[in-house]
């Protein structure tokens, strides 16, 4: 169990404003490692002299914990433009049944199948009396488009309160992580943070493979210790979704496949019990989701408690909701204006909404601008409420909370590599103790990143949001447009973590509350750019797996399905692929010298970066210059090959002195003498910080 902030923390307050600053003299400075992590680091480890500080592994975020990336399936793939379905790609009549019809057959196929949206704009709305406008209900079947520049999913209903455009869960109601079930089996012993071994009363129907929650109650003690008063006694306790490993009858004890975040006493009747299974091996991928805009007026902070507004209308919805699913993923889906919208909007309220969901993966995604970002849970882009999730190379631009953890259930999430940009409020830990996640290297532009206490809001004191979290190697690229002089706001209950800093914003505020005595660790007094290792999840996994699990935390990666090009007469389109890194490739379909393609890039930080590109080398393709901002980059790249390969070249570096875009063009400059075309074929750009 966390450690108990009271008067012996707040003796050792200080004011707790941090700057971040570099090597003195500007000279370069050398790598260094936090106290918390040296390089002989594993879990369980606590820092020399201070028990309550320790880094939890955060390894097991994403499909699979890791151990697979999530398939590319080429198998029983349902085209929807085809027979028996035929559905309209114009965008000129709602196709809704269609797609449902769609999702329903896959979802009776043995072993599932792919639902197809190629290129073209699909329209839907939530049917009469449905909260959703397409419901995926099995397991293994996967949404698929043909690239977030190709395959537009339009939402044409403007009265979307609390309903989805796209929702992911089981179609049995009683699955709940959180849910008074019968049948418990109480802890016979308190079991610590971090604990895989739980000893209770019986095993008697526990089995390896065997799927529980493991959970205990926000009891008047709890809340109390948690310097929450008796305010959180209505709250479900902490609760988490695990797989059995090993069952010992000799010592009536359960192995848990996830270690757990916070500790489980049996004073609060601590107990574990079966739960329904989840959806798993689902996942939507390639495609875009627009919104048509809500013309009612009535926007303001509490209109969406009054009928009638355009508030009341849009509360609430979402782009896609994934509820009570483990191994899934959502990957190459952004958001997009419908040509039908006169306000700069793609979304009515919130984005991706995870929800008691665990080890789903959600990768290359971005989600944009929703029109209603008043109270009550609107304008999330990012809502996450599930446990050992990743999201990665992913960005939000102008939510009211771009990414946000809440809830108790809320732990052991990684944010990995991801740009948060334009919040009007903050990205943050929103409420009732999400413990044990990770923020690690999220650039943050105009905007910032709390893990505060935040009693005095909500209906039921929203509180100290969070513990054992941390913050890794944070990229503060422009200040927040909403005034403040820091980047990074923790104030965790027990203890919390601020581990590097880079960028030219990297301003860290530990102050205290009465509730979240003593400051919280920071580690900041030298640039993050030197930090050993620079992602503490990406060593943690190579650390667990023995292989390397994830790219470089330096890289900047941009997939090349996901970029819409920018030059007149588009020559370029998008493919499914099974080779191609997350399945997603682009073919610039170049007939002579002279043809070219221009992508808009925006770079995190200023520096020096590699610039390397991955593509799809066959007979069939032509040779590429490559330049950015008008700059070339590296000679002439000849993409032939005698047989089909994918290759990552490294062309050159770039300088970039500032955050503007920056144009990427591909010049098709001639061909190798044995190749019968001039295409090019192109997967990723990564740009990786020297």
């Amino acid at each position: 169990m966390g450690a108990r902030k009271g008067w012996q923390g707040l003796l050792g307050a200080g004011l707790g404003w941090v700057l971040a600053v570099g090597a003195p003299g500007g000279a370069e400075a050398a790598p260094w490692r936090s106290v918390l992590y040296p390089s002989t680091w594993k879990p369980g480890d606590t820092r020399p002299g201070n028990a309550s500080q320790f880094l939890h592994d955060f390894s097991y975020a994403g499909y699979r914990m890791r151990q697979a990336e999530p398939p590319v399936r080429m198998d029983r793939v349902l085209d929807v433009t085809q027979a028996p379905y035929f559905a309209d790609n114009t965008g000129a009549s709602d196709v809704t049944a269609v797609l449902q019809q769609a999702l329903d057959d896959a979802g009776a196929l043995v072993g599932g199948g792919v639902v197809y949206l190629p290129r073209g704009t699909y329209r839907v709305a939530p049917p009469t009396g449905k909260a959703y406008a397409l419901y995926l209900g099995k397991s293994n079947v996967v949404l698929r488009g043909q690239g977030a520049t190709a395959t537009f999913l339009y939402n044409s209903a403007t009265d979307m309160r609390g309903k989805r455009v796209v929702l992911v869960a089981p179609r049995e109601s009683t699955v709940s992580w959180t849910s008074g079930a019968t049948g418990t089996t109480a802890l016979t012993q308190d079991a610590p943070n971090q604990a895989t071994r739980v000893q209770v009363a019986s095993v008697t129907g526990y089995a390896v493979g065997t799927w529980v929650v493991v959970r205990a109650d926000l009891t008047p003690a709890r809340s109390e210790e948690l310097n929450m008063g008796t305010t959180w006694t209505a709250l479900p306790g902490p609760a988490f979704y695990r797989q059995v490993v090993a069952v010992d009858a000799a010592t009536r004890t359960l192995t848990l496949d996830i270690p757990l975040r916070l500790g489980l006493l049996v004073r609060d009747a601590a107990r574990v019990y079966r739960i329904p299974a989840h959806l798993s091996e689902v996942g939507i991928e390639h495609l875009s989701i627009g919104m048509r805009e809500n013309p009612t007026a009535g926007t303001g902070e509490e209109d969406y408690t009054v009928p009638g507004t355009g508030a009341y209308a849009m509360h609430d919805s979402a782009a896609v909701l994934m509820n009570h699913v483990v191994d899934g993923w959502i990957r190459g889906v952004n958001s997009y204006r419908p040509p039908s919208n006169t306000q700069d909007v793609h979304l009515l309220s919130n984005g991706i909404d995870l929800n008691s969901a665990r080890n789903v993966t959600v990768d290359a995604c971005e989600m944009d601008k929703p029109q209603y970002k008043g109270g009550g849970g609107n304008g999330y882009l990012y809502s996450i409420r599930s446990s050992d999730s990743l999201i990665k190379d992913s960005v939000a631009f102008g939510g009211r909370h771009n990414f946000d953890f809440r809830s108790m259930h809320t732990t052991g999430n990684v944010l990995f590599n991801n740009r948060a940009s334009n919040g009007e409020k903050v990205s943050d830990f929103h409420m009732h103790l999400s413990a044990a996640n990770l923020v690690d290297n999220t650039t943050l532009y105009q905007e910032r990143f709390e893990a505060a206490d935040r009693s005095p809001y909500g209906t039921t004191s929203h509180g100290v949001t969070t513990t054992q979290s941390v913050f890794w190697n944070t990229n503060g690229a422009k200040a927040p447009a909403y005034g403040g002089t820091s980047v990074v706001r923790s104030q965790q209950y027990g203890q919390g973590y601020v581990i590097g800093m880079r960028g030219s914003v990297t301003t860290v505020d530990v102050s205290v509350t009465t509730k979240t005595a003593p400051a919280d660790l920071a580690e900041v007094a030298t640039s993050g750019n030197e930090l050993v290792p620079q992602s503490l999840y990406v060593d943690q996994v190579q650390k667990r797996l023995g292989r390397a699990g994830e790219h470089d935390a330096r890289a900047l990666v941009y997939q090349a399905e996901n970029l819409k090009p920018t030059s007149a007469g588009d020559v370029s389109s998008t493919a499914v692929e099974a080779g191609a890194e997350l399945g997603g490739l682009r073919y610039h379909n170049t007939g002579a010298v002279g043809a070219k393609v221009t992508y808009t890039l925006y770079p995190r930080t200023v520096g020096t970066f590699a610039v390397q590109v991955r593509t799809k080398r066959n007979a069939t393709r032509g040779q590429y210059q490559l330049d950015v901002g008008g700059v070339g980059v590296g000679g002439t790249r000849d993409e032939y090959a005698s047989t089909t390969a994918y290759a990552e070249a490294e062309l050159g570096t770039v300088t970039f002195t500032d955050l503007e875009p920056k144009l990427v063009t591909f010049t098709v400059v001639g061909k190798n003498a044995a190749s019968t075309g001039y295409n090019v074929a192109l997967d990723a750009i990564r740009l990786v910080r020297r």
